[in-house]
């Protein structure tokens, strides 16, 4: 995806007088008319750094030297500076637009972020590569550049394939012997950074939905995938089938960055915080003494995550997020137990509920496999460490109270 940075009042001038020209050409709704020559483009950009940005990024390129045409059509913008950005994108209320920037700006975005990206040239007629460019200026027109963004169903990959098949009047053909069984997850999981935190949010955050698995079309909500399905289509011709594009060219090849081993990778710190609280749990049972810091600690933790989990879940308008199994290990009510343990006659009225929450927990751990939603492998330790705590209290507790019976 992409988005407008801050820029300097240099850079803000020429953007101006770029759009200025794309003022002129564009909003009154008439098109220009594309001379033979004309060629349109499907550009592929590869994953980048920002969390925006792991996905990658698809766009389309009209280049028309005749006229001195060469722009880009880009259905992935949006603006951090929108009001309550970050609050209406977790309730899955984000409004995306279609923008139009010169080849040469586009560019420039990816050499900085250094992103590679691609182009495949489009085999159209003139009147398709017309048809397809009135459409994009109708879509630019201000009533209709703004959408409501959904990752899997409406993003700026599925609408530049609905714009392609709009074009070409139902006469593209996938080559769908190269479809693969996979689900929203298994994509989604293999786009995402193994050691990043915001990867494995991400992760957690996905619900049963996600396990559904994608139609051919569906896949296509990826770039990658829409840029492989666009190789391998084929247009239907009077006298026989076309290649749907040209031979993909590399437009720029970025420096390949490493992923360098991090202590603080969500691998690392989750196995460390379970063997911790083992250590701490052990050290419990030979001192015969509880932690309490240690119960307020881990509830509070996993409570916030409940709560962060429960709100994308059942409040959120992501689908993705939508009946979130998670919930199972990371309870809401964790976060207001932590509190319960510092309240000394509630916290008696309530002894029953790590109780109640060990027999969820051998249930989740003893049945995961045969659930209907697939589970990142930390969830594991995170659950051991939870069930550490929550069955570790009566017998401590117990063992507290017999040792002042002594």
């Amino acid at each position: 995806m992409y988005f407008w940075p801050a820029i300097s009042n240099s850079i803000m001038k020429r953007i101006l007088i770029f759009f200025c020209v794309i003022f002129g050409l564009f909003t009154e709704g008439k098109s220009t008319t594309l001379s033979p020559e004309a060629q349109i483009s499907l550009l592929t950009c590869s994953a980048g750094t920002e969390i925006y940005s792991y996905f990658g990024h698809s766009a389309i390129r009209v280049k028309d030297t005749t006229q001195n045409l060469d722009y880009v059509f880009n259905y992935g913008v949006f603006s951090f500076d929108t009001p309550h950005f970050v609050w209406r994108f977790c309730k899955g209320e984000t409004d995306y637009m279609l923008a139009v920037q010169s080849m040469k700006s586009f560019l420039d975005t990816y050499y900085e972020e250094r992103r590679d990206v691609y182009e495949q040239v489009l085999n159209l007629t003139p009147e398709e590569k017309q048809k397809l460019f009135d459409s994009l200026i109708e879509n630019y027109k201000p009533e209709n550049r703004y959408y409501r963004y959904n990752h899997f169903l409406d993003n700026c990959a599925t609408r530049i394939r609905d714009q392609f098949e709009k074009a070409t009047d139902g006469k593209m053909a996938y080559d769908t012997s190269i479809n693969q069984p996979l689900s929203f997850r298994q994509m989604i999981h293999a786009a995402l950074p193994d050691n990043s935190w915001s990867g494995f949010g991400i992760k957690l955050a996905l619900g049963v939905p996600c396990d559904r698995k994608t139609t051919f079309a569906e896949k296509m909500f990826l770039p990658a995938y829409l840029q492989k399905d666009m190789a391998s289509a084929s247009l239907l011709r009077s006298d026989g089938k076309v290649p749907f594009s040209q031979p993909l060219q590399t437009l720029y090849k970025a420096p390949s960055l490493s992923q360098d081993f991090s202590l603080t990778s969500p691998a690392i710190v989750m196995m460390l915080f379970f063997l911790i609280t083992l250590i701490l749990t052990i050290r419990e049972y030979q001192l015969k003494k509880r932690f309490l810091w240690l119960d307020f600690f881990v509830y509070l933790s996993f409570g916030i995550g409940g709560l962060i989990l429960g709100f994308l879940c059942f409040y959120s308008k992501l689908e993705a997020t939508g009946w979130n199994l998670n919930l199972l290990w990371a309870l809401p009510t964790h976060f207001i137990y932590a509190f319960v343990l510092f309240m000394p006659s509630l916290k008696d009225k309530l002894n029953w509920y790590p109780k109640i929450i060990t027999y969820i927990l051998l249930a989740f751990l003893v049945s995961m496999f045969f659930l209907p939603q697939t589970f990142h492998w930390l969830v594991i330790p995170l659950s051991l460490t939870m069930l550490l705590r929550s069955a570790g209290i009566s017998s401590i507790v117990r063992i507290i109270e017999k040792r002042k019976v002594l």
